[in-house]
């Protein structure tokens, strides 16, 4: 982030009893009050507030911004964002472009990183937004829970059973774009997080990509996946962190996942 000029709107995490923005709660808290929270914590879209913050900090660093974001379901991450740039525009003169990735978590963090890099080498917003779109059909998110319990806690279980069946004596993989979606399931975790790498290799194809492992909790599952990921993709970069709240409250801890983007340098 501070190498390339990226800045961060938080989301809001909500607990039964108390609320934090994002970035004031540390991962390692969160998931240790995960399971005993009598109820699955409220995530709410970053405010507007927040993202003008983040193109005023950006503005420092470039005459525009671009702003990348997935609205999770619902139109508010947009609806803060563009209200944010309305205001940035009219009161600071800073020009900023919203643009509706379609894609999440590690796979947003990984195009992030490929857009800002290509705007270090001197591309322009037009040309970063046309890789963004062409790369597309190979960016994702997979994550791979320790056990369905806290999808189950979610209250859409049944909803999420209508793809691949009950998920009794299985573990779900799932698949994160502007939803959380339940693609395959299988025995035990390891199950699916073969299937996770064999679908990166398809969908990369033998592309070079940014890849980042993510992980509730369970910083040697991610080392052992990031290992397998380097044996089988060919990795531009690749980097570890942790997962957070979005996906973190429906994954639970243990969970380990994947997001990629193919590089964008080369496309342009």
């Amino acid at each position: 982030m501070r190498a390339l000029g990226i800045e961060i709107a938080p989301v809001q995490v909500a607990f039964s009893t108390e609320y934090f923005p994002d970035d004031k709660l540390a991962r390692g808290e969160f998931y240790r009050r995960l399971p005993d929270e009598p109820r699955l914590p409220v995530i709410a879209a970053a405010m507007p507030s927040d993202f003008l913050a983040a193109f005023r900090r950006g503005k420092e660093r470039g005459d525009q911004v671009l702003c990348l974001i997935n609205p999770f379901e619902s139109c508010s991450t947009y609806t803060a964002a563009y209200s944010a740039a309305v205001v940035a525009k009219r009161d600071s003169q800073i020009g900023v472009e919203v643009l509706n990735t379609g894609r999440a978590l590690t796979a947003l963090g990984a195009i992030c990183i490929e857009a800002a890099e290509m705007a270090r080498r001197g591309a322009s917003i037009e040309e970063v937004v046309a890789a963004i779109e062409r790369a597309t059909p190979q960016i994702d998110t997979y994550l791979a829970p320790k056990t369905s319990a806290f999808l189950e806690r979610d209250g859409r279980i049944s909803v999420y059973e209508m793809t691949v069946g009950s998920l009794k004596g299985n573990v779900p993989l799932i698949r994160v774009w502007g939803r959380v979606a339940v693609v395959d399931k299988s025995k035990t975790q390891s199950g699916n997080i073969e299937k996770m790498i064999a679908r990166a290799e398809s969908e990369l194809a033998g592309s070079e990509a940014t890849v980042v492992v993510a992980h509730g909790a369970n910083p040697d599952g991610a080392a052992a996946l990031a290992e397998s990921v380097r044996k089988r993709i060919k990795c531009k970069r690749l980097l570890t962190t942790e997962l957070g709240p979005s996906a973190g409250a429906y994954c639970g801890p243990g969970t380990v996942g994947l997001g990629w983007c193919p590089s964008l340098v080369k496309l342009n």
